[in-house]
């Protein structure tokens, strides 16, 4: 196959023009003119686009380049796998793992790899850190020596008390977190991840003593942040915290939250960092909350910039979908064993805690018995429970075409959002759009969130509920989609527009912080942004909704995948009303998204 037939195929498939350069500047670089180094370039520029870390040669070597083509002839397939490693073994722009050259292609474990260097360089610098973390005795605390045993195992008989015979996942999660490093804890909606780690601080101080300790707690997003700060703000309100902690270890616990970004520093104009390996952060335990959602590049450098004492814990659902952008690091690194056939590394098991036991849903009726199902990949007998509408918090109906929706549309909208463009109370207006979410499986097209977001302006327009001609109005949700980092707001905050009091009534933008606490923002200043009455649950992540209506595509698609429908799901607090296509509903839950990356390989070996 020559280079200018594989141009060919990429034109007929969804390679960008980014791709079609990359390829073709490499080419340019190394001096080759050897077709299958040309799409090798393509094919990983390609894949780091669809959130791939690497490019996974057998993958494609003698199969089918392309998994679906146009055209009625028959699709190229990619060269002979041992063929194509040699040819790129000897290009001067790959290099080996460790090497500087733009790629690097990496061989071990019988699986041949190719990387853009940089991903390589954050997947190597992430598992480096987390066996280094995990191969470490039991943890001191920094400031305050070792860990007090005796007062570690009264602390944990106080704050887990045994009702029963079974294992306390929660404590065990506990334990762990104070005498590892490195700790995971995952686990589904209503296990108590926050609650847990509420006790997991208590702790800590508990040890510390009257020795300053140093905790952050931080998500990926904006709305995540302000979530986890609730969460924490709620429990410590709970009534009898007093008896498991004194007034002087809660007046501690940290209720402030930030991003991952704020906390590394943004540099204004630049992806870097102020706090890195050669400044690092001044914290003694660092807690990420909603860790699904961190992708690969973000999660590298923030255990770059953790001081070498400092404990990392991380909170997730191992089953939701992956971050945007590259890799899938709570994924990797909760790995299935079984199914993926590796042995168990004993160490890094140790550092793991996965929550089971749900304290918000009954796992054998409703909305945890539909999650626990669509885990395990039973299709048939999910879509069965949907339809029995033998529970009050599950419904289904089957989807109309995007032009026969807009009545269906009006029921669901119309009474939710009838005081909502009234208010100027950011309060309010915030507590409505949590109240309920429209999740779409799609971002384009007749039945994704954009289209969507226009119906559903249409109805309010209709509805005499919103202005006419006007593309700012009081009422209106934003979320940005592109990173900010000058004004501080990053991809996924969500934004509501109302009148300022404080500027003559002028709309303005606001974001909260928790605590009644709220940033306005002129709209003319906004990054890039999008309304958000409807939402892509990809995008949805690290909010929750009492009630959430989640609309599928009536086509198959790669897209829709168990991960994506599972994630939906979980948003919801009370209720989940799903419209789909049953063929196409069965399709998407027997379908599991696979990231390829080495962090698997690396942390079992």
């Amino acid at each position: 196959m020559k280079i200018n037939q594989i141009r060919a195929l990429f034109k007929q498939s969804e390679f960008s023009t980014i791709n079609h350069h990359f390829a073709d500047f490499m080419l340019k670089l190394s001096g080759s003119q050897a077709p299958e180094f040309y799409l090798a370039c393509g094919l990983v520029s390609h894949q780091a686009e669809q959130g791939d870390v690497c490019l996974n040669l057998a993958s494609y070597a003698e199969k089918p380049i392309l998994k679906s083509i146009r055209s009625q002839t028959p699709d190229e397939v990619g060269p002979p796998l041992q063929q194509w490693v040699e040819i790129l073994q000897e290009n001067e722009a790959v290099g080996k793992p460790g090497e500087r050259t733009p790629l690097i292609l990496d061989t071990k474990h019988d699986l041949p790899r190719l990387y853009l260097l940089r991903y390589w360089q954050y997947e190597n610098r992430l598992a480096e850190y987390i066996k280094h973390s995990i191969s470490q005795e039991t943890l001191p605390l920094s400031r305050g020596g070792d860990i007090d045993q005796e007062l570690l195992e009264t602390g944990l008989l106080r704050l887990f008390p045994k009702c029963n015979n079974e294992p306390d996942l929660q404590a065990l999660a506990a334990r762990t977190a104070l005498e590892k490093k490195f700790c995971v804890i995952s686990g589904g909606p209503g296990t108590g991840k926050t609650f847990t780690v509420l006790k997991i601080m208590i702790l800590l101080l508990e040890q510390a003593g009257e020795t300053p300790l140093n905790l952050a707690l931080v998500a990926p997003t904006g709305k995540a942040a302000n979530r986890l700060k609730e969460s924490i703000q709620a429990s410590l309100a709970q009534a009898g915290m007093q008896s498991i902690a004194t007034e002087q270890v809660l007046s501690k616990v940290p209720t402030e939250t930030s991003t991952i970004h704020r906390l590394l520093g943004s540099i204004k104009n630049s992806p870097r960092f102020k706090y890195s390996s050669q400044n690092p952060l001044p914290f003694d335990c660092v807690i990420v909350d909603e860790v699904s959602m961190v992708d690969l590049a973000l999660m590298s450098k923030l255990v770059d910039a953790l001081n070498p004492t400092c404990r990392l814990i991380l909170l997730g659902d191992k089953n939701q979908l992956s971050s945007v952008e590259s890799g899938s690091v709570l994924g990797d690194i909760c790995f299935d064993l079984e199914t993926s056939g590796m042995s168990a590394p004993p160490l890094l098991s140790k550092s793991i805690v996965n929550l089971t036991k749900s304290y918000r849903f009954d796992e054998h009726r409703g909305i945890g018995k539909l999650s626990a199902l669509i885990n395990n990949g039973e299709a048939n007998n999910s879509l069965a429970l949907l339809k029995q509408k033998e529970s009050p918090d599950l419904s289904w109906k089957r989807i109309l075409p995007p032009t026969e929706m807009k009545p269906y549309l009006r029921e669901s909208l119309l009474r939710v959002y009838q005081s909502h463009f009234r208010t100027a109370s950011a309060a309010e207006a915030f507590q409505t759009v949590s109240h309920f979410g429209i999740l779409c499986a799609l971002r384009s097209g007749l039945l994704g969130a954009v289209a969507l977001n226009r119906q559903i302006e249409d109805l309010f327009i209709e509805a005499d509920m919103i202005p006419r001609d006007t593309i700012w109005y009081s009422g209106r949700p934003v979320m940005i989609t592109r990173n900010d980092y000058k004004q501080q707001l990053f991809n996924g905050d969500i934004g509501i527009t109302l009148p300022d009091s404080d500027d003559n009534g002028r709309l303005k933008v606001y974001f909260d912080l928790g605590k009644n606490e709220y940033r306005k923002i002129t709209p003319a200043r906004l990054p890039e942004h999008e309304t958000a009455f409807a939402m892509t649950i990809h995008k949805s992540q690290g909010s929750e909704f009492d009630r959430v209506l989640m609309i599928l595509s009536n086509q198959d698609t790669p897209v829709l995948s168990r991960e994506l429908i599972y994630t939906g799901i979980s948003r919801a607090r009370q209720t989940i009303e799903i419209w789909g296509d049953e063929t196409v509903f069965c399709k998407a839950v027997a379908r599991r998204t696979v990231r390829s990356s080495g962090l698997q390989d690396a942390l079992s070996s």
